[in-house]
């Protein structure tokens, strides 16, 4: 086999080839565009996952290569351009090839990390992962909250880039939508003409004065943002001699054709670049850096707070909480704190990122950026959790507010959040992550920003966001994937629910397809299923469904059990309960006496009795817990729900019994 070096190399000499861009852009319109037809569905997303597609890392590569030599635009034969598209296929593959371990790799839950002695086998792996590892961000997701993590720096961007983000939000909204069309009819005019003139490059192309007129916004400030992300024309990205150094194509995805016109390959690629470069931009200007860093740690914070708000309410998320001892001593401090019942959620934001070394698999390196990324905000969040047990302690926010805990907090869910896309996150996470828990502290979910807004966006209630983070503390270490949303979009679909009996889950990134196509349609408008099928679709209008909308908003430690407990249930069980519940109102209605319906769930050792009548609240209060009483000790259950509710099927009581 020959070396990575060899094979990038040649792909170099292939890539600053006469005319290569136009193979260029016949590989993205393979690889890269969606075809639909009334409404985005996962069989669309699967027929390009079927072809075997190159994936935007290594796109990305081929135009980071195109950009070393001045870019030829001559048209070759169509002879020359299919042997080009076919050798950077080849290429590529060998490429990956070469990155592959000599020997398949089996990771343990029982050894979450490689020994040292196999730091070589490891760090190629881990580099492997990294390149290939995909997106852990949607490209609207970019856009959008790009406005909102430069926000405090607009009059920097103004006044050293002239650069405005809502014209960048704009721009990337226009050309996505102009290209569209016109790639539509670059396919079409291609029947009418020669197969020797037959190229998808026109499709990629446009100028700043068509955008600035279809979005209704100055040329000026169109073309002031474009320019700011094209390479400089005395540069050609010399940096890029491996495949693990700087690549420019990341920084600059647009790519100069003519006075005013310019080639865009990946819309995506241009996204990412507004997210990113900004940031590094004002790292230049060492007058403003620390302002720079402040404000990207407030914008993961204030993100944090303001998603969370969304699914608690804003009364019960608090921001930048100081936990204070005795003579004002601060013993540590929470960017964000949620507390809804007895479940607490520590959000602990971090900004840094991973480094150019590490992405080269250096085992040291990694681990060290790992520590001051996520090991050093897990450790935080977990001392901060275990001195809330402590009764002397005071909680109060910065601004001074003080933070009430309730008398017994059962559950702690520690949160580290990354602001940008950090390759191989999950994985690095399972391997390097050094883990503290309890029975009360569960083991911490470390994710980034654009997880937390999925996440936020799908499950919006408090009942079913807290059921997501009890199920990844709980099978934290059985679950591989990826990155975040495909274990969100399995959740969705299936319930992120196993047996005991499994010892290891493999969620292939296919799974995400349902999750990024509702995402796309509520952010983008475009027709679509905006929910999954699934957990929250498939018991709509039922009685199960309406009971836990009722007790969803509840902060009461038993409601948010019974909740929790519900949510857990499979189909059939779901099924049963809601059949049972009909008959009981159905002959609650009829003679106007008391019912009951009781189910056991006897994997969980507990068990669930529903009552309903006409009964004031003390009565039927009474008879429910002399009900559930009888129920847990016959069933020797470990604990016991009740649940009563009017004639009408609403929610008149919530109890729970506990213990042997």
């Amino acid at each position: 086999m020959r070396t990575e070096q060899k094979i990038f190399d040649e792909l170099a000499t292939l890539c600053m080839s006469r005319g290569f861009i136009h193979a260029i852009a016949g590989i993205c319109f393979r690889d890269t565009v969606v075809g639909t037809s009334d409404e985005l569905s996962a069989k669309d997303l699967a027929a390009i996952r079927s072809r075997s597609p190159l994936i935007r890392t290594e796109i990305t590569t081929l135009l980071g290569l195109t950009m070393r030599g001045p870019i030829d635009f001559y048209l070759p034969s169509p002879e020359i351009l299919s042997d080009y598209i076919h050798r950077s296929y080849t290429l590529l593959e060998e490429l990956h090839q070469t990155m592959l371990p000599p020997q398949v790799i089996q990771p343990s839950s029982t050894s979450p990390a490689f020994p040292d002695t196999d730091k070589y086998t490891f760090g190629h792996f881990i580099k492997e992962v990294i390149f290939y590892g995909g997106e852990s961000a949607y490209p609207f997701q970019y856009r959008d909250l790009a406005l909102l993590k430069y926000k405090e720096d607009s009059a920097w961007l103004l006044t050293n880039k002239n650069l405005r983000l809502d014209i960048g939000q704009l721009v990337c909204k226009g050309i996505a939508e102009i290209l569209g069309d016109k790639l539509l009819n670059v396919l079409v005019a291609l029947k009418n003409k020669p197969r020797a003139e037959w190229t998808l490059l026109p499709g990629f192309i446009f100028s700043c004065e068509d955008l600035a007129s279809y979005i209704a916004e100055p040329v000026d400030d169109v073309r002031a943002f474009v320019k700011a992300f094209v390479l400089p024309e005395n540069e050609r990205n010399v940096t890029f001699t491996s495949i693990d150094t700087f690549n420019a194509a990341y920084a600059y995805p647009f790519i100069k054709h003519g006075s005013d016109e310019f080639v865009l390959f990946q819309y995506s690629g241009m996204t990412e670049a507004l997210y990113d470069s900004p940031f590094f931009w004002m790292c230049t200007d060492k007058n403003y850096l620390d302002e720079a860093l402040t404000h990207r740690g407030n914008f993961t914070e204030s993100f944090a707070s303001e998603r969370l708000s969304r699914v608690f309410g804003p009364d019960r998320v608090f921001q930048n909480v100081e936990i204070q001892k005795a003579k004002g001593d601060i013993l540590g401090e929470i960017d964000v704190l949620v507390i809804f019942g007895d479940r607490v959620i520590i959000v602990q934001a971090k900004s840094k990122r991973l480094t150019l070394e590490a992405r080269k698999g250096n085992v040291r390196v990694l681990k060290k950026d790992f520590k001051m990324a996520v090991q050093d905000a897990v450790a935080q969040s977990y001392l901060c959790a275990k001195s809330l047990n402590d009764s002397t302690v005071k909680l109060s926010c910065r601004d001074g507010r003080a933070v009430q805990l309730p008398a017994n907090v059962s559950t702690i869910f520690p949160t580290t959040v990354v602001v940008d896309h950090y390759p191989a996150l999950t994985f690095q996470t399972r391997h390097f992550l050094t883990v503290n828990s309890t029975e009360q502290i569960v083991p911490p979910l470390v994710t980034d920003v654009f997880a937390l807004d999925a996440m936020t966006e799908m499950l919006s209630s408090p009942l079913r966001l807290l059921s997501y983070l009890d199920f990844r503390a709980r099978y934290s270490e059985k679950i591989m994937a990826n990155h975040e949303h495909t274990i969100l979009s399995y959740h969705l679909k299936q319930n992120l629910w196993f047996e005991d009996s499994i010892d290891l889950v493999m969620l292939d990134d296919d799974v995400s397809s349902d999750l990024e196509i509702a995402m796309t349609v509520r952010r983008e408008g475009i027709p679509g299923n905006p929910t999954p099928d699934g957990i929250l679709t498939r018991f709509e209008g039922t009685r199960f469904a309406s009971i836990i909308s009722e007790i969803d908003h509840m902060a009461e430690p038993v409601a948010i059990n019974l909740g929790l407990m519900l949510l857990e249930l499979g189909e059939d069980t779901v099924q049963t309960i809601n059949e049972n519940i009909e008959e009981v109102l159905k002959r609650c209605a009829a003679d106007g006496g008391f019912h009951n319906m009781v189910i056991g769930i006897s994997g969980a050792s507990t068990g669930l009795t529903v009552h309903c009548s006409r009964d004031s609240y003390s009565s039927v209060e009474s008879r429910l817990y002399a009900h559930c009483t009888h129920r847990k000790f016959t069933q020797n259950a470990s604990n016991w729900f009740g649940l009563a509710l009017t004639p009408t099927g609403s929610v008149q009581l919530v109890a729970e019994l506990v213990g042997k």
